[in-house]
Formats: C-alpha cells, sequence, structure tokens
C-alpha cells in the first residue's frame, strides 16, 4: 500500500510515523496509509511557508486567480472520485460526500475571482494638499486546523480566501480524515503556486497543532473543532499576539410555534437534526413548541 506523505516546501516527504486511515463504515477497509508529521516537519513547513510569502504576496491579481481557478477546475473534474474517497473514509453518504466537493471546488472558484477585485480607498485629507490612501496588505503565514465533518469544505473555505490575498498557509486535517485533504494537496502541487505557499502536515493536533499555535512564525490560526480545544487556541494565540478565529461546536434550538405547518416542522425537524448524519455544528439539537399539547402532531 502507498504511503500518502506530508507536503513541505513543495516536497512530498515521509513523516516520523505512519497512521492508517480507517472506514467507519467497515473496519476492515483500510482507506491508505497517511504519513504522521512531527514537531520539526511542522516547524519545517512553517518556515517554507514563511520563505515563500513575500514572493507570493507580490505576485499578481491574476497569477493567484488563475492558481485558484485551476484547483477549481479539477476538483470538479474529479468529484465523483473524491467524493467516493471522502464518504470513505468520512462515513457520510455517497452523495453528500460527492456535494461537498464540488462545494469546495466552488469556493476556489469563487475566490478565484475575489483576487481580482483589489480593493483600497483615497480619500481627501482634513489638511490642504494631502491625500489619505488606504490599502489592505497579507497578514503573512496562518495555520489551518481542520475538523473532520467537512473534511474538504472547510479547509477550501479556510484556504482559498488566504491564498486570494497573498497568505500562505499551512494545512492541518483531522487525523480521522486525512485522505481528501491529501487529495486536495495532490491537486494543488500542480496547480502552479510557488514552492512553500501551501504545505500540507498530518498528524496529531498535540504535536502539530501545538506547534502551530507555539510557532511565532504563524500570524494568524483559523481553527474549527470542539469548545475546549478552541479555548487553548485563543490562550495560546493571545499569549504571543497572534490573530485566530474560531468555529466551535454549536447548541442549536429549533423553536415550532403555535401556527406552524405540523408536517412542515416535522420534516424540518428531521432535517436540521439528521442530515449530513447528524454531524454539523448546526444541526438542530434541541426541540421546542408553544403548541398546547392536544394539538401536537403524532405519527399517522
Amino acid at each position: 500500500m502507498a504511503l500518502h506523505k506530508n507536503y513541505i516546501n513543495g516536497e512530498w516527504v515521509e513523516g516520523k510515523g505512519v497512521r492508517e486511515n480507517i472506514n467507519p463504515s467497515d473496519l476492515t477497509d483500510v482507506v491508505g496509509e497517511y504519513a504522521q508529521a512531527d514537531a520539526g516537519q511542522t516547524e519545517a513547513a512553517i518556515a517554507a511557508a514563511r520563505a515563500a510569502q513575500p514572493g507570493w504576496a507580490a505576485s499578481t491579481p491574476q497569477a493567484k486567480a488563475d492558481a485558484l481557478e485551476a484547483i477549481g477546475v479539477e476538483l470538479l473534474a474529479r468529484k465523483d472520485e473524491i467524493g467516493r474517497l471522502l464518504s470513505r473514509e468520512e462515513g457520510k453518504p455517497l452523495a453528500n460526500g460527492i456535494a461537498e466537493t464540488m462545494r469546495a471546488a466552488q469556493i476556489f472558484k469563487f475566490f478565484a475571482q475575489e483576487a481580482l477585485r483589489v480593493e483600497g480607498v483615497a480619500i481627501t485629507s482634513v489638511r490642504p494638499g494631502v491625500d489619505v490612501m488606504l490599502t489592505r496588505e497579507p497578514l503573512g503565514v496562518v495555520g489551518l486546523i481542520c475538523p473532520w465533518n467537512f473534511p474538504i469544505a472547510i479547509p477550501a473555505w479556510k484556504m482559498a480566501p488566504a491564498l486570494a490575498f497573498g497568505k500562505t498557509v499551512v494545512l492541518k486535517p483531522a487525523d480521522l480524515v486525512p485522505g481528501t485533504a491529501w487529495a486536495l494537496m495532490e491537486i494543488i502541487a500542480r496547480a502552479g503556486l510557488p514552492k512553500g505557499v501551501v504545505n500540507l502536515v498530518m498528524g496529531r493536533g498535540s504535536v502539530v497543532g501545538q506547534t502551530m499555535l507555539d510557532s511565532k512564525d504563524v500570524n494568524a490560526i483559523s481553527f474549527t473543532g470542539s469548545v475546549e480545544t478552541g479555548a487553548r487556541v485563543a490562550m495560546a494565540c493571545a499569549k504571543r499576539g497572534a490573530k485566530f478565529q474560531l468555529e466551535m461546536g454549536g447548541k442549536n434550538p429549533l423553536v415550532v410555534l403555535d401556527d406552524a405547518n405540523l408536517d412542515a416542522a416535522v420534516a424540518a425537524a428531521v432535517d436540521g437534526a439528521f442530515y449530513q448524519t447528524g454531524q454539523r455544528c448546526t444541526a438542530s439539537s434541541r426541540l421546542a413548541s408553544t403548541m398546547p399539547s392536544s394539538t401536537r402532531w403524532s405519527p399517522r
């Protein structure tokens, strides 16, 4: 079985360990073997992103747009193949896996066009003969720590805008679902990006993620995951003055009002709770009704 390696500074690199990726729907099915990075390899990926960032920031909007468009086009062309891989390693229905891959493709294609919309503001100063110009500059290196429930859509919606506006990226996928992120990285590796602009380091959060949190060369962290881990991300970033973005678990209510169509309300409740096998932070996890008990719905 071929080893799927980390991608650091434009090269495929063996890890310091190997983890089997197991199909949760069939525990006898090994999806593949994936490299596990250690702290040293994570630091190397960060250093590569740091070295590449000035050049990528200075590249033309058209160059950024072309690279993102190429990624989106290939994702769309391979949606069935990658969607099947996604479903196999994550466990969601095949239709959802394909749809998520299509969404990732559309995200890259959308931000390809956003890369061309370079904005600034020019205003007249209150002082005579003085003009004021406001421009945006890339933040630097961003670390992306992604969850298992949307293993290609979430990396896409973190990575595409970062690349569109001149940042460089170190991506750590969830340890349970490295396969889809690796497939995305294999596409990115052929999309014309300079080496070091995007790096993939697979491995444990306690090793790879913590190294990213502690590194002074990572300017920002985007994290999706548990509330407990998110709190640690916030504390680590605040301690060294890094920016951070947190998307953590939700506890979402669905309220059925007394004038609701009951059949429609039941359908919405079931879909809200169990669509995508219930593996969404936006899933409905609480249900309440203002209806009198005598008029509430019961199965036919």
